[in-house]
């Protein structure tokens, strides 16, 4: 009977001992894969969650614009997008850019996590601020750029307009920000 109970225990001890040498060995080979991200389980939630629902897209926790998908069905990311009000306008390499009608522009990075799930990294672009603009036509010396340029030179009403619009702040006091035209705009300093 001792001999029994001994011979129990050494089979549990070398169970125990492959199944941890398999995990090992597992971690060993497949350790590239598992930990390309750093922490797998972002992921691994992730691929339950596609598994065990009827999702075709799920959010990776811990990230606001991190998504998975299963890699079988490519055109998962162009329905989600437009569900999103985006509409596909192209790709380029590993890019799907996208554009909505109000002006909005992003780009989904696919990239493959495994051979059956990808990763999806979405940007999302709001429209062109008015820096964006100058910064566009202020460089071009041709008419057309020089009338937009007036135009969008016209918005600039104040100090925070015209810090806004990327021009530079003096070191004054009170600040002051000047725009390319010539005007000067002083901050106002609310006095008590």
């Amino acid at each position: 009977m001792i001999f029994e109970h001994l011979s129990k225990n050494k089979k549990m001890l070398l169970l125990a001992l492959t199944s941890i040498l398999v995990v090992g060995v597992f971690l060993f080979l497949y350790s590239p894969v598992i930990f390309q991200e750093g922490n797998p389980w972002p992921q691994i939630k992730g691929i339950m969650q596609l598994k065990f629902s009827d999702a075709d897209i799920v959010q990776l926790s811990g990230s606001n614009n991190k998504f998975m998908t299963e890699s079988k069905n490519g055109m998962v990311i162009h329905n989600f997008m437009g569900t999103k009000g985006y509409e596909f306008t192209g790709q380029m390499g590993s890019g799907y850019f996208f554009k909505s009608p109000k002006g909005r522009s992003a780009v989904a990075t696919h990239k493959y996590y495994s051979r059956y799930y990808s990763l999806w990294t979405i940007t999302e672009h709001q429209e062109n601020s008015l820096a964006d603009e100058l910064k566009e036509c202020l460089p071009k010396s041709d008419t057309a750029n020089h009338e937009k340029c007036n135009e969008l030179l016209k918005q600039i009403t104040d100090y925070n307009s015209c810090v806004n619009a990327g021009f530079s702040i003096m070191e004054s006091n009170p600040p002051q920000c000047a725009t390319l035209d010539g005007r000067t705009f002083i901050q106002k300093i609310n006095s008590t």
